[in-house]
């Protein structure tokens, strides 16, 4: 019995040691960045700064793999498949780890078994629109406008995001704005500057410079935090404690991939994001910079976002299949 404990010690003592001087090595050849969008876009354009900068640093390139389709089921697939040895990785929307979980009956990868958190690396604000016959210019206001006159206020969306940032608005609200879909951002604002809908819920970098040039309102983020690129407008949580619910970008790698080499993409991304030249090419596209401390931090976070957007999708009964 001793001679097989020590054996096991010995294995496990040498599993570690090669474990540890993998991660000193790594990167020693070119990693694959999988965004599961089409070239072009603000999402596009995170991905291809974090990538260069990566290059930089590691001495070794860092391409991106463009993948879209499915809502980022193509590109999430491929990467839960890939070898989990760091060179492979996937940038993750909340949609790709806490949201189609619970809109697919039948999804080809698990996000919750098949990827190792890294990092939150943004989020895309997502902002409550007005055109500017809404009297309302606060969320109170806004509440109170439709408690007065129930149904009055049409609110368009164009994602899945949207949609259950929406449907939560309703529920923590105690409202019933009447949702109406639109395949795109820029179709949603048309719709708001023709009338056909009061309301929207749209990302940031979509409605801002609408709300600038004086053409439609911004009444409030739906996330945490107000942000560096138009700290004037106010977070709906100001108003609705621990509302916290919008668009946010990722990184993972397949799981089982070394923590030391999930703990150096960490650190790496991180000291990325932290750069000025960074933050400012990005906010310039509507892009606010986000961080995770550690992939320990990241992988609470997605528990949380998990728990909330579950609980709004099997509230409102959404289904994409």
């Amino acid at each position: 019995m001793r001679i097989q404990f020590g054996r096991i010690v010995a294995v496990a003592a040498c599993l570690l040691f090669a474990s540890s001087a993998f991660a000193q090595t790594y990167p020693s050849r070119q990693i694959r960045l999988v965004v599961p969008y089409a070239a072009g876009g603000p999402a596009d354009l995170l991905g291809r700064v974090i990538a260069d900068e990566m290059s930089k640093d590691f001495g070794q390139p860092v391409f991106v793999d463009n993948r879209p389709g499915a809502n980022t089921i193509i590109g999430a697939e491929l990467v839960a498949k890939a070898d989990p040895d760091g060179y492979t990785l996937l940038m993750a929307i909340d949609g790709t780890l806490v949201m189609n979980p619970f809109l697919y009956n039948k999804l080809s990868y698990d996000p919750f078994k098949d990827f190792a958190p890294v990092s939150l690396i943004a989020k895309v604000p997502t902002v409550i629109e007005a055109n500017n016959s809404v009297t309302a210019n606060t969320v109170n206001e806004l509440i109170d406008q439709e408690k007065a006159k129930p149904g009055s206020l049409l609110m368009g969306y164009s994602t899945p995001t949207s949609q259950v940032t929406a449907e939560l608005f309703n529920m923590r609200a105690g409202i019933k704005l009447t949702l109406v879909p639109y395949r795109g951002g820029t179709t949603q604002v048309t719709g708001l500057l023709g009338s056909e809908i009061q309301l929207g819920m749209e990302s940031v970098n979509v409605a801002l410079p609408f709300a600038r040039a004086g053409k439609l309102k911004i009444i409030a983020l739906t996330d945490s935090e107000r942000i560096s690129l138009a700290p004037e407008i106010p977070t709906v949580a100001e108003t609705l404690p621990g509302f916290d619910l919008g668009i946010w970008q990722s990184i993972v790698a397949p799981a089982k991939t070394p923590p030391e080499i999930v703990n150096k993409l960490n650190d790496e991304i991180v000291a990325v994001l932290n750069r000025d030249s960074v933050r400012n090419k990005l906010t310039t596209a509507g892009v606010e910079p986000a961080t995770s401390k550690s992939p320990q931090d990241f992988a609470e976070f997605i528990r949380a976002q998990a728990a909330t957007r579950k609980k709004v999708i099997q509230a409102v009964g959404l289904k994409l299949d």
